[in-house]
């Protein structure tokens, strides 16, 4: 175990500039495909945030959530949805879109789910200056709440990595997996207390505890309380302590599968 986390660790690091340079090079990639180039990063995620919005802002009528206005707590949360849900979607199949490459050289095949991650980490950046945009309209100024954007930021992509470097080797030994996960990621995110509020499920304290060990549950706090509530880090704690464990969890497991299948991922593909 500790072996394949070494190893996973070493080639991750030792190839920082690599990782770099694929996900720029898909940016790029991506954003010359269309005409519009990276009008899209910003109309895409905009467009949703809209749908949801009207479906329940409006025609569910949710006025607000603790005392923000519902756009506004909403906005504060889906900005993580959006940067997780297509590092889950896209890194499970980190591996097989390179099978091009993988195939044809000697390729160090755990970085690639790190390289899914960073590329829409810009993608992700572009939605958190949407967020700004809606906090300053509403009179928001900017204060030192923001700065915790710099802790949440890194553990989402630490998460999200971690995930996806167990769920690639999984696509490789069973295409079924892919699917699976493309089929459970709405029901994750109506599991998952970003479109309505968690106070809704106080009278079932095993389904709070439950839905407060989401990861992803920790990081939208964190987003929230950075532009809503400032309250720092410490009121989160317990979901910090269930953070650590799953992702470590994830990650150990990533790392022995990857280090176990390295010699066998061109017979797979």
């Amino acid at each position: 175990m500790i072996k394949s986390v070494r190893y996973v660790l070493d080639e991750n690091f030792n190839n920082l500039y690599r990782i770099y340079s694929i996900a720029k090079y898909d940016l790029l990639s991506e954003m010359r495909e269309s005409n519009l180039g990276a009008f899209w990063n910003f109309a895409h995620p905009l467009i949703q945030i809209l749908t949801y919005w009207f479906v329940f802002g409006l025609l569910f009528n949710r006025k607000g959530v603790d005392g923000f206005g519902y756009i506004e707590w909403m906005i504060a949360g889906m900005c993580v949805w959006f940067y997780i849900n297509p590092c889950i979607t896209k890194g499970c199949n980190a591996i097989y879109t390179r099978k091009n490459v993988v195939t044809k050289m000697k390729f160090p095949v755990s970085i690639l789910p790190a390289t899914v991650c960073l590329q829409e980490l810009f993608n992700h950046v572009c939605i958190l200056s949407i967020v700004f945009i809606v906090e300053i309209a509403k009179g928001a100024r900017p204060c030192i709440y923001w700065l915790e954007l710099l802790w949440y930021m890194p553990l989402a992509f630490i998460f999200a990595t971690s995930l996806s470097m167990l769920t690639s080797v999984l696509n490789m030994l069973a295409r079924d997996v892919r699917k699976m996960i493309l089929a459970c990621m709405r029901l994750l995110l109506y599991m998952t207390p970003i479109l309505w509020s968690i106070n809704r499920v106080a009278e079932w304290p095993v389904v709070t505890i439950i839905m407060k060990a989401n990861p992803i549950y920790y990081i939208v706090c964190g987003y929230r309380d950075a532009f809503l509530y400032h309250r720092g880090l410490w009121p989160y704690r317990h979901q910090f302590i269930a953070y650590i464990v799953i992702t470590l969890v994830l990650f150990v497991a990533g790392s022995c599968l990857m280090n176990r299948f390295k010699k066998m991922i061109i017979d797979l593909i």
